[in-house]
């Protein structure tokens, strides 16, 4: 039988619309199961899959938060329209410079860049849309990559791990504990024919007795802070850790617990809002 992958998607109106009033309801509906979010001109977009929405939840949010004069809009997105809501909303091509183009196979648009990737969301959210997955391609773009070990934990779409794969390099691991996210990958990997990425359901536990050359991590701040320490543990000497999945005024958080960890701190880079922080590891 085929698993349910409908998800409600609620459309929240935040007045006054900031950026800090955006990410205090991100947060909170973080806390309440949400998985993607899209900023809109009036607030934003929250996804949650069908089976964990609790209207309740909801209600109580609102009431939770009405000095924003929320209104939320409640509507269902059936499996079979993911790729059709994301080609009239959100999801349009995406070229980077000339050196990369990433697209839906439903556009038809050819790529005159180096480089072309084809992703096809489904229920899974890493697409170059969102400014952090935007942030992590500009810097993998830059990286020496070839013959490079490669970890992708939280893979998403798997967008992060093709790309390392499409610039030649070595053992590449993407991992997602979202079993859903891990069928998109595998999906994605076959659309881009770049077939030896290894794709597993899991966290960070689930890698034993391996290191990688370069590690990519974009998941929320809490995750991020809470796996640093194995993230520092399985970066090879020489090795490059770049993080994503929290706001920019955060970030000082995640450079103290990267160099707490033996780790360098190398950059920070912003967009929206939202921000990556490049680590080294040089013993």
């Amino acid at each position: 039988m085929k698993d349910n992958l409908d998800y409600i998607e609620i459309s929240c109106t935040i007045n006054p619309k900031t950026e800090e009033n955006s990410e205090i309801v991100i947060a909170h509906l973080t806390t309440l199961g949400f998985e993607g979010f899209m900023e809109t001109e009036t607030g934003i977009n929250a996804y949650i899959p069908e089976a964990k929405f609790n209207k309740n939840n909801i209600k109580d949010f609102e009431k939770k938060f009405n000095y924003f004069k929320l209104h939320i809009d409640i509507k269902t997105i059936k499996d079979e329209n993911w790729n059709e809501t994301w080609t009239n909303n959100y999801f349009a091509p995406i070229i980077f410079e000339n050196k990369l183009t990433v697209r839906a196979s439903f556009h038809k648009t050819p790529a005159d860049t180096d480089l072309e990737i084809i992703i096809d969301p489904k229920t899974a959210f890493g697409t170059g849309n969102h400014a952090t997955t935007y942030l992590l391609i500009e810097e993998i773009l830059n990286l020496d990559i070839k013959d490079k070990s490669v970890l992708d934990m939280g893979c998403g779409t798997g967008i992060l791990a093709i790309l390392s794969k499409k610039k030649l390099s070595a053992r590449t691991l993407a991992a997602d504990n979202d079993p859903k996210a891990v069928l998109n990958t595998e999906e994605n990997i076959i659309i881009n024919n770049t077939p030896d990425i290894e794709v597993i359901t899991g966290d960070l536990s689930s890698i034993k007795n391996e290191t990688f050359d370069i590690i990519y991590e974009n998941i929320w701040k809490n995750i991020v802070l809470k796996d640093i320490p194995k993230l520092a543990e399985k970066l090879n000497n020489n090795g490059i850790l770049l993080t994503s999945g929290f706001y920019f005024n955060e970030y000082k958080d995640i450079k103290n617990a990267g160099e707490k960890n033996g780790l360098k701190f190398e950059s920070v880079k912003e967009k929206n809002g939202w921000a990556t922080v490049k680590f080294s590891k040089k013993h």
